[in-house]
């Protein structure tokens, strides 16, 4: 009798086989070691005679009522269902089934000679190359003595998703899957932070970047402003709040963006190609010019010239006109003069355009964006290589070196490059992710098939920016990451969603990943999600993952022979992730920090070190205001005036402050 048997086949559903234990104990005693049959999680065989069938243990019930009274007599029938895996034929194991049990058929327990032959073909498909074909993830959670391996190839070609309740260990699975890519020299991964958890996992002993990293923040990104579409630009900066200037601003905006993107376009030879969209050089500060102009731009009765306060502007050709309206302050007349009539399209409709413009520029957040050239000057890489002084043409042609940093091509190759979102506002993320992920894709799709370098681009805590019900508003970073999901792999741009509410990401772009990670999943909802972008084969397994422990995942798709419930094995470095403990830090207190050097790191959007003093570190954010007076502008100081004695003697500056007080009294007078 074979000592492994445990039941038999009594129903067979598709992949789905129903088996009636006849294991009398639940227990079996194999080669000096107790197996519990029947356990959600477990593994079986079902021999016959040519092939031998994998399954996995996805129910257990018992059937027949049980006798009363304190000591109750055993169920009168005890069945598993088991979800079909693979099958073994001669000795070699392939995914899928392709002949089916029938009733009767003797059902085995699943031990390490099976796992041996399972694993051994896995290493046999990895291995015969000199490159590496797969890299570890961790230890199989049924038996721990074997490694569980995925194969690279498959399991970033056709995008990954890693999906998990807070503190199921989705930061550390993330963490450990780039720093096994980051084993390969020529790898380049692209990874959106964020909360600005990863820093801590990629960097050296002294808390900086290691050396073949790129951390991007707030503080250094630089995403020029001519590199967003037409679309994104408006969204930025419409004003909403009166519908009924919502299209002049629109005409307004794309004749604009023609009339400004033009000169470069001429000094690129690109008069026939450019379009609104064209990534070239404009002046921002020129648009909100020319839309100060346009709200109060008037025209010479019955004609096409712009009636400017001064006559001598006015008898201008109409093409010098527009030329200054682009480029200085033009004054029009007020109220209603004779002869002037007022610009039926603009007049009065682009002050909210002008304001939100005024506003963006001058909030300092968004100097990534909005004023490239200061922001370059805190970015090591690109200070010197874009000037505000240069001609469009090569402020146009500076993309490039914004595109160098992102994929690592430097003077030393970086493997790695961060984007930490966490400083940006809000409103802003969406756009600076689709900003960048519509770009590196547009750059391998355009680039030659045979110098094209594949770019992994991981979307950390996804939900906030790919959206499934985005309701009217337009979300460009999900249209991006859906295009790179439905066509990157083609062209080498491959995405990895890490999210821990799958059930509120875009489903186009889930659907399209081909391998998983599924991590302990409590919440319903993410669980039927879930459940509907897995394969059919493997939707059963949903069930068994609120049971999941922390660090311990299914590994699903064509990377891993069939799924593997895995302990993934944590990375080298920890990103910074870890929930806070409430309750031993009020137990046993902590070291609390300063209020004023916190309220000074605030006000200066800095999370990465603690500050000294609000006068010891110098603002770079904020420019004076204005010159100091020289000293020969000041006024000769009063003679010292006797002071009570609780205070201390005035200072210098406090004797030049009173001094020119005094003279301005004097003059009033």
């Amino acid at each position: 009798m074979d000592p492994l048997a445990i039941g038999h086949v009594i129903r067979v559903q598709g992949d789905t086989v129903e088996v009636q234990i006849s294991v009398p104990n639940l227990h079996i005693d194999y080669h000096g070691t107790v197996y519990r049959v029947g356990r959600l999680g477990t593994y079986v065989t079902l021999p016959s005679e040519r092939v031998s069938l994998i399954g996995y243990i996805i129910g257990i019930g018992a059937h027949g009522e049980l006798e009363p009274g304190p000591d109750p007599a055993k169920p009168r029938r005890i069945t598993m269902t088991v979800q079909l895996l693979g099958t073994v034929r001669n000795d070699t194991f392939q995914r899928g089934v392709s002949e089916y049990p029938t009733l009767g058929d003797p059902v085995r327990l699943g031990v390490d000679e099976d796992f041996e032959l399972i694993f051994g073909c896995f290493d046999d498909l990895a291995a015969g190359r000199e490159q590496r074909r797969a890299f570890p993830m961790g230890r199989f959670a049924v038996d721990t003595d074997f490694e569980v391996k995925v194969l690279g190839k498959e399991f970033f070609a056709k995008h990954v998703a890693v999906m998990g309740n807070s503190g199921s260990g989705k930061s550390c699975t993330t963490a450990k899957i780039v720093h096994e890519a980051l084993r390969l020299p020529y790898s380049q991964v692209v990874l959106f932070d964020m909360h600005g958890e990863y820093a801590a996992a990629f960097s050296d002993d002294t808390g900086q970047p290691a050396a073949n990293v790129t951390y991007l923040s707030d503080r250094n990104l630089v995403l020029p402003y001519w590199m967003l579409h037409y679309e994104e630009f408006e969204q930025l900066f419409l004003d909403t709040n009166n519908p009924a200037n919502l299209n002049a601003q629109k005409i307004f905006l794309r004749a604009a963006f023609e009339k400004l993107k033009r000169p470069a376009a001429d000094e690129l030879d690109l008069l026939c190609e450019y379009t609104i969209d064209t990534p070239v050089y404009y002046s921002i500060e020129d648009l909100k010019t020319y839309a100060e102009n346009m709200n109060e731009a008037r025209f010479v009765l019955n004609t096409h010239q712009y009636a400017f306060a001064r006559l001598a502007h006015r008898t201008l050709p109409v093409e010098e006109q527009e030329r200054l309206l682009l480029t200085r302050r033009m004054d029009f007349n007020k109220g209603n003069p004779e002869g002037e009539v007022l610009h039926a399209a603009y007049y009065g409709k682009l002050l909210g355009l002008v304001n939100l413009i005024e506003t963006r520029l001058n909030d300092r957040r968004y100097d990534f964006l909005l004023r490239p050239f200061e922001q370059a000057s805190r970015n090591p890489y690109l200070a010197e290589r874009l000037q505000a002084d240069a001609s469009p043409g090569t402020l146009s042609k500076t993309v490039a070196w914004v595109i160098r940093q992102m994929l690592g091509r430097m003077d030393q190759r970086k493997n790695l490059t961060i984007v930490d979102l966490s400083g940006l506002p809000f409103d802003v993320v969406d756009t600076t992710v689709a900003a960048l992920t519509r770009t590196l894709f547009d750059f391998n799709f355009w680039s030659p098939p045979e110098v094209r370098q594949p770019v992994l681009l991981v979307f950390e805590e996804a939900h906030n920016y790919l959206p499934r019900n985005a309701g009217n508003r337009k979300t460009f970073a999900r249209d991006a990451v859906e295009k790179v999901a439905k066509e990157g792999r083609k062209y080498g741009v491959s995405a990895m969603i890490v999210s821990q509410r799958p059930s509120e990401i875009s489903e186009t772009v889930l659907s399209q990943c081909n391998s998983m990670v599924l991590m302990r999943m409590n919440n319903p909802d993410d669980q039927e999600y879930a459940a509907r972008v897995v394969s059919d084969q493997f939707r059963s397994l949903i069930e068994l993952l609120p049971g999941l422990r922390p660090g311990e995942g299914f590994i699903i798709g064509d990377a891993v022979l069939m799924p593997m419930r895995t302990l993934i094995d944590l990375p080298p470095k920890l990103p910074r992730s870890g929930d806070v403990d409430f309750f031993g830090m009020w137990s046993s207190g902590s070291a609390a920090g300063e209020v004023e050097p916190i309220i000074d790191r605030w006000w200066r959007q800095d999370r990465t070190a603690p500050s000294t003093t609000a006068t010891s570190v110098p603002n770079e954010s904020v420019p004076a205001t204005a010159e100091p007076l020289p000293e020969a502008a000041l006024p000769p100081p009063l003679p010292p005036q006797p002071r009570p004695a609780n205070q201390q003697t005035m200072s210098a500056a406090e004797q030049k402050l009173a001094a020119l007080s005094a003279l301005l009294s004097d003059a009033d007078e």
